[in-house]
């Protein structure tokens, strides 16, 4: 029996950048020209996409992928919703209720029509905050009341959590379990086995702005070797971040980009 392994593939922000040198750069917000190529290869090399309560079911086809998005900016309607519909795919786009019809994120219609059409949402929490910083009963608001909200303006159940920033520990999976969710959705590097259990700490693959297509492919098709070439700065964050902790890696990462921020001012003096 053939062993399946599902890529989850976490994106964030989209625009059109017409001007590569002076428009906005982020590792997190990506050219549509080159999610539109992406999407464009998964139908071309039909590839299915599923949502994440069919990856909890069994029987999954073997060229199935989830597309998730991550915090809700208005780009997801603007430019990835009518991409997805071209194509036939769904997304799952994990949201955050406070920044609902707020200036760049999207609206309460805006998710009632994608919902209409078949698009996935779920929690990215309340207000996103970097939530091992918080202390329990912030923690257990967070995780609940987002999984409220969000269930009063669709109607239906919210089965996912995205965890902002990545971080995890034991008493957030536990107060994940406990409101109610089937999954915790993290940014640990890897494939997702099925394994049907009541309750799932689902990996994904971050697609960066930076990302060219060839590494993209090399995921999806599942060239594990290629992979470890291709991101191997992103196993060493993780590993980083596990062997640190949230605060001391928080700690060393402010650090750093203090050290930059002042390099490149001292540059332009």
């Amino acid at each position: 029996m053939t062993r399946i392994y599902v890529p989850i593939l976490e994106y964030h922000d989209l625009c059109e950048q017409k001007n590569k040198e002076t428009d906005f750069h982020s590792p997190y917000v990506m050219q549509v020209s080159k999610f539109y190529e992406q999407i464009e290869w998964l139908y071309q090399n039909r590839y299915s996409s599923i949502t994440l309560d069919d990856l909890l079911k069994e029987n999954i086809p073997e060229k199935s992928f989830v597309l998730t998005f991550d915090d809700g900016n208005i780009s997801n309607y603007e430019f990835a919703f009518p991409i997805l519909k071209k194509f036939n795919f769904v997304g799952t786009f994990f949201i955050i209720p406070t920044l609902i019809d707020k200036k760049n994120y999207i609206t309460r219609k805006q998710i009632h029509e994608m919902d209409e059409k078949g698009m996935k949402f779920e929690s990215h929490s309340l207000t996103h905050p970097y939530i091992l910083s918080l202390s329990r009963q912030e923690i257990t608001r967070e995780v609940h009341q987002s999984k409220e909200k969000i269930q009063k303006i669709l109607n239906r159940e919210i089965n996912h959590f995205s965890v902002p920033y990545g971080f995890y520990n034991k008493y957030l999976i536990q107060c994940v379990k406990e409101a109610g969710y089937k999954s915790i959705v993290t940014e640990d590097f890897g494939y997702y086995k099925p394994k049907y259990n009541s309750f799932q700490i689902l990996p994904r693959f971050t697609v960066k702005s930076q990302m060219n297509l060839n590494t993209f492919t090399n995921i999806v098709q599942k060239k594990k070797i290629k992979l470890l070439s291709d991101y191997s700065t992103a196993i060493l964050i993780q590993t980083f971040k596990r062997i640190l902790g949230y605060r001391n890696y928080i700690y060393l990462k402010s650090l750093i980009l203090k050290t930059v921020a002042s390099q490149i001012n001292e540059e332009h003096r």
